[in-house]
């Protein structure tokens, strides 16, 4: 079944280096928005210009950033183009390597509209699951459920939840820009409630296998696997997970012990297993005094180049 688009919605996709079926999935998309802003951040305009030239033949607006500026302020130059140009009720942000379910920005406005009917002020709508698999929930059995910690890709977002808690931070530049995002908005008391049906295909990255002295790790009888960062994305996420505790550890202890769980369990396994471990220790130590300093933004292009060597 094929839903018509919603003339409220525009959508707004962060690209960088962008795969060859992206246009593909945007016509799609194109079917649920009454427009789709692509941003392309700095990627090698020889290697990327037909997929460009897809995109705006399906009549996409493109924005050609002239150099890497992070996902967070890339997907804030697509939200003002979309807000200076179309006016929408609502935004839906999206990564490069996801795809909506058919009707799910309907189902996203139909949980938006319900909730807000019962007096619920709601600050975005994510998806219920993603690649059939159910998101973790803040509570459990609530009336309108809300994603524990929900992926900026797929977010449903009212141009009145930018108003009042602003735009993504570009300063972390990359890694746990929806994470802020999210305790920014609670902190205003929106909720961040999942979309009744709403299933997103995200792509999960590749796993290697869990090797020790050659060998391939099995617990409980199960050979396991690690997904392997490269070492500039651990630095940001070390970086960008303390910065959210200095900034919200206060408010939010609780739920950032919870995240925090599952962020050292991935960092634990990543640094025993993952490829590159050497670099990966450097930048992990890197981040973390980077991060208690308070020093965002880019990384130190020479200090990429040292750890991913």
């Amino acid at each position: 079944m094929t839903h018509q688009s919603d003339p409220r919605v525009v959508a707004v996709i962060s690209a960088f280096h962008p795969p060859q079926d992206l246009p593909e999935r945007v016509e799609k998309l194109n079917q649920q928005v009454v427009h789709t802003v692509v941003v392309d951040d700095g990627s090698d305009p020889q290697q990327t210009s037909s997929v460009l030239k897809g995109l705006e033949a399906l009549g996409c607006t493109v924005l050609r950033m002239p150099e890497n500026v992070g996902i967070a302020a890339a997907l804030n130059a697509g939200i003002d183009e979309a807000l200076k140009a179309w006016s929408p009720d609502f935004l839906v942000t999206l990564d490069q390597d996801s795809a909506l379910d058919d009707g799910y920005i309907a189902a996203a406005l139909a949980t938006y509209a319900e909730a807000s009917a019962n007096g619920v002020d709601v600050g975005l709508v994510s998806a219920q699951s993603h690649n059939g698999l159910h998101v973790p929930l803040l509570a459990k059995r609530a009336r309108f459920p809300e994603a524990f910690d929900p992926l900026q890709s797929g977010a449903v977002i009212p141009v009145s939840t930018l108003k009042t808690a602003g735009m993504l931070d570009g300063r972390l530049f990359i890694d746990c820009v929806d994470s802020e995002f999210n305790l920014r908005v609670r902190s205003h008391g929106l909720a961040t409630l999942v979309g009744k049906g709403c299933n997103m295909t995200h792509a999960l990255g590749q796993a290697q296998p869990m090797m020790l002295f050659g060998w391939h790790v099995s617990v409980l009888g199960r050979k396991r696997h690690v997904h392997s960062h490269a070492a500039f994305r651990v630095y940001y996420m070390t970086r960008n997970n303390i910065h959210l505790w200095r900034q919200y550890g206060a408010r939010f202890p609780i739920w950032l012990l919870r995240r925090l769980r599952f962020q050292v369990e991935s960092d634990v396994f990543r640094m025993l297993y993952g490829a590159n471990r050497k670099g990966q220790y450097r930048a992990f130590a890197r981040g973390f005094v980077d991060g208690w300093l308070g020093r965002l933004g880019k990384i130190d292009p020479s200090f990429q180049r040292k750890i991913s060597a």
